[in-house]
């Protein structure tokens, strides 16, 4: 071989020896980093834990007292429709026998005279 081609190689060997050796390092500065950031990330989600799971059994247990309260108000409210219902119910019952010509209207009229007529 020539002394040019291998003064190049030599030349060749030490730069590939040198980028090898940069590379080797940028490689290892970035694996403490990344150790170093999921440990971080790691922290940060355990104090998230710790901090969210009260608050999350805080804000269950306000979704059981408005529950609750929803189902009493639902309950009340049925027991309303049932007390409306049958009033209701019964009212039309005497309404319809209340007989007239004229239809509903003349019939509530004359259901209203005859409770006035009673009071006097």
């Amino acid at each position: 071989m020539p002394p040019v081609i291998e003064s190049l190689l030599a030349v060749l060997i030490v730069v590939i020896v040198i980028v090898l050796v940069i590379l080797t390092v940028y490689i290892v500065k970035s694996l403490k980093e990344l150790t170093l950031t999921m440990q971080s990330i790691r922290n940060l989600t355990d104090t998230t834990n710790k901090e969210l799971k009260p608050a999350f059994k805080s804000v269950n247990n306000i979704l059981a007292t408005v529950n609750n309260v929803s189902n009493a108000t639902n309950n009340q409210l049925d027991m309303v429709k049932k007390i409306l219902t049958t009033l209701l119910g019964a009212s039309c019952i005497a309404l319809g026998n209340v007989k007239s010509k004229s239809g509903f209207l003349s019939g509530l009229i004359s259901g209203f005279n005859f409770f006035r007529k009673k009071r006097r």
